[in-house]
């Protein structure tokens, strides 16, 4: 019997109507940040800290702690090229495992994360205005349960190797609605 209320509880705890989750107390909202592109070279901010919402220049402490998530670089092509932290480092500690997941909806239809197809340690080529899903795994949630994020480049220009993104943030530990405003699921 024991078991069997064991199996249970597992099954329900995996469902989107999990009664164990913690309740939604942060709202989804929209931020925009302006990038510049890895290999400039330039003091600017070229990659992103979902946790926090902002932009920053990449950096590994004394303890090998970073401070971002994803950096972003145009390629020789002028190609976008998103570089999860485990690209870059590896593996940094007291970081954030990131997985990167390419859609085929746009940023505005794209409603909910994927539960699979996160690429993590690897480089990826994205066009501009295409959306992705960005699964952190920040250790941020009591059962370790990751924020989702969906992100998409609106616009580069080549010439200064600037970007312009977008991105919304799922702040609440499991929760994969990628809509604005308070999640449901």
């Amino acid at each position: 019997m024991a078991v069997l209320l064991l199996g249970l509880t597992s099954l329900t705890a995996c469902s989107d109507d999990d009664p164990f989750r913690p309740v939604a107390t942060s709202p989804n909202v929209v931020t925009g940040l302006g990038l510049a592109a890895l290999s400039t070279g330039v003091l600017a901010p070229t990659a992103i800290d979902f946790v926090n919402l902002r932009a920053v220049r990449p950096t590994l402490d004394g303890t090998g702690t970073v401070n971002f998530q994803v950096a972003l670089d145009l390629d020789a092509q002028g190609q976008v090229v998103l570089l999860p932290v485990l690209a870059m480092l590896s593996p940094p500690t007291g970081s954030t495992s990131v997985g990167l997941a390419r859609t085929d909806a746009t940023f505005e239809q794209l409603a909910r994360a994927p539960t699979g197809g996160f690429v993590t340690d690897s480089a990826v080529t994205a066009a501009v205005g295409e959306t992705w899903v960005v699964r952190l795994n920040a250790g941020l949630c009591a059962f370790g349960d990751p924020f989702y994020a969906k992100f998409v480049v609106d616009g580069v220009n080549l010439t200064t190797r600037r970007l312009a993104v977008r991105f919304l943030l799922n702040r609440n530990c499991g929760y994969r609605d990628l809509t604005e405003g308070l999640p449901r699921n």
